[in-house]
């Protein structure tokens, strides 16, 4: 079974949140709810990556696949209100690396 853009926003709508001047975003305790949901449709795939920005932060990911229709839609992830921060347990190491390439 296949989907369009606005099947999947009409599908996820109610754990879609969003306030004046802010991006959308979805609840890190409803992105299970929101897989579940969308898993019947062949050609959606949902996916926790990186923000574009490069800030640290995390967001949900919904690629449709389809001709003519398809897309992606983008939804930050937030835990309590706040955004939910990607923790990488390396990062001191490109700190370093950073510093080293100042200075030799």
């Amino acid at each position: 079974m296949n989907a369009s853009i606005g099947e999947v926003k009409g599908k996820i709508a109610s754990y879609v949140h969003g306030a004046f001047l802010d991006r959308e975003y979805v609840n890190e305790q409803d992105l299970p709810a929101v897989k579940a949901l969308l898993r019947p449709y062949s050609n959606v795939r949902v996916s926790i990556e990186k923000a574009g920005s490069d800030d640290g932060y995390l967001d949900c990911v919904i690629r449709v696949s389809a001709f003519l229709s398809g897309g992606t839609l983008r939804y930050e992830i937030r835990s309590n209100g706040k955004k939910k921060k990607y923790y990488d347990p390396l990062a001191w190491i490109d700190g370093i690396e950073k510093w080293k390439a100042l200075f030799f």
